[in-house]
């Protein structure tokens, strides 16, 4: 991780379209994206998140209507 390219908390709740609050729940309850502290501050990784979201992927159920 490089931290010049890393997201701060905003700017990922922007691109997610949630709230900065939303991301601090998540965080508490450990069901977000990874993210690090830094000097105290939160920050994520673009490649930890884009992980993050392929694994929130879900399939249909095939056959069901």
């Amino acid at each position: 991780m490089n931290e010049l390219n890393t997201l701060t908390a905003r700017e990922l709740a922007s691109r997610l379209n949630r709230s900065a609050a939303t991301l601090e729940r998540w965080r508490r309850l450990r069901v977000g994206p990874p993210f690090y502290r830094i000097r105290g501050r939160v920050a994520y990784d673009p490649a930890d998140v884009a992980r993050w979201i392929e694994q929130q992927k879900t399939s249909t159920a095939e056959g069901r209507r």
